[in-house]
């Protein structure tokens, strides 16, 4: 299992102005509309201001303000999927039975503005918090199965961790990819580990990580030795040189580059 590193390990990093901010994050959408077609926006939006947003497609998006940091352990099940393919069979789904699909939607709704109201509050118990996350993190899997969007894999994923009480859900448009285990704060790293392993076991690739990053920000290093922009071109170079069969992918290199840097490398900032 790949850990990802809670405190910063990419040498000095730098903050972003609100205007760059906003930029960053159009330009990831465009990015986003290429790779899915029609996306929510959520994923650009997260990862450009960091912290738990709120979100709804057309407005602009509302930090929550949360003091919550949660652990979650993300399983890549190494099925490849299509979102533009799942988001036609929902709305085909929908055509069919409008009344039904809408019902589902709305109680997914419902489960995101629960969720919301958790992370802002301040007058539950951590322990209580964890158990309320975890219902509507079984329920918010169930509802989106119905939809059609989950896969055998997503499932095995489900039934692993279900065997130690955790609760695991689809993230991302569902179909295969990512699934998503909500790891209690009292849990040991050991017995995280555990679930790692038979997890990966079944084929399957996990990350922990804790939710609730600082957002986008400039790293001029790369685990405080490397510069970035030297550690880029060495990626490029080594895994980017054309094949025998054309021209090499310089956006799948860099890609493949960030896959393959080390735990230590990867800040993930904690929330303040």
């Amino acid at each position: 299992m790949r850990e990802v590193s809670i405190t910063s390990r990419c040498g000095s990093r730098e903050g972003v102005s609100a205007s760059d901010k906003k930029l960053i994050n159009q330009w990831a959408f465009h990015g986003e509309q290429v790779a899915h077609g029609t996306p929510s926006g959520i994923d650009n939006s997260v990862a450009t201001y960091g912290g738990f947003l709120k979100y709804v497609k057309g407005e602009p998006s509302v930090s929550l303000e949360s003091t919550h940091a949660l652990r979650v352990l993300i399983t890549n099940t190494n099925v490849p999927k299509s979102t533009k393919a799942l988001v036609a069979g929902v709305r085909a789904l929908r055509d069919r039975y409008p009344a039904v699909v809408d019902g589902i939607l709305d109680s997914i709704h419902s489960i995101s503005t629960t969720a919301a109201s958790l992370f802002q509050s301040t007058s539950e118990a951590e322990e209580t918090l964890e158990q309320q996350m975890q219902d509507i993190i079984r329920i918010n899997h169930g509802l989106l199965s119905t939809l059609g969007v989950s896969h055998a894999s997503l499932e095995r994923v489900r039934e692993v961790t279900a065997v130690r009480n955790l609760a695991s859900k689809i993230t991302g448009a569902g179909g295969g990819g990512c699934a998503l285990t909500l790891i209690p704060n009292g849990m040991a790293s050991g017995d995280v580990d555990v679930v790692a392993r038979e997890l990966e076991a079944e084929g399957f690739h996990c990350y922990q990580t804790v939710v609730g990053g600082g957002g986008v920000a400039i790293a001029r290093s790369v685990d405080g030795k490397v510069a970035v922009e030297q550690w880029l071109a060495d990626t490029i170079e080594r895994h980017g040189r054309p094949s025998a069969g054309g021209d090499g992918d310089v956006y799948g290199s860099a890609v493949a580059g960030f896959a393959t840097l080390p735990a230590a490398a990867i800040a993930v900032l904690k929330p303040e």
